[in-house]
């Protein structure tokens, strides 16, 4: 019998695991229905183990190029560290004051607080009739 392979979606839930994210609260991300039940199955599931595993020595080996041991507290964060930061703690059940903070961050980076100017207020426009 061939094996199936995994979907999308179990290799970004094995992703989430991966990076920390509790195996319930990422099954909830990424809509997911019968959680409990579905993450007990998929975690029972060899496949779902084996990708979990890799995707953590993965990143380990990214870490590591990034930041050589001995520089962890001086190495400056990468952008998409920083980002996935401002995401996890704006997700989080921290304090409100700290995911609203993270979700004002990211919304700026977006422009998503930028009002569009009208068509009027960009340029006007001049037409000079003075042709002889």
């Amino acid at each position: 019998m061939a094996e199936r392979k995994l979907t999308e979606r179990q290799k970004e839930f094995c992703r989430l695991c991966a990076a920390g994210m509790k195996p319930l609260d990422a099954a909830k991300l990424l809509g997911y229905r019968n959680i409990s039940r579905t993450v007990g199955d998929m975690l029972r599931m060899e496949k779902i183990q084996e990708e979990i595993q890799r995707q953590k020595e993965q990143t380990a080996v990214q870490e590591e190029k990034i930041m050589p041991k001995g520089e962890e507290e001086t190495a400056v964060a990468e952008k998409e560290e920083i980002l996935c930061f401002l995401t996890g703690m704006m997700r989080e059940d921290a304090d409100p004051k700290m995911r609203m903070k993270a979700a004002e961050l990211l919304g700026k980076r977006e422009s998503l607080f930028e009002k569009e100017k009208k068509a009027e207020e960009k340029s006007p426009i001049f037409i000079v009739d003075d042709l002889p």
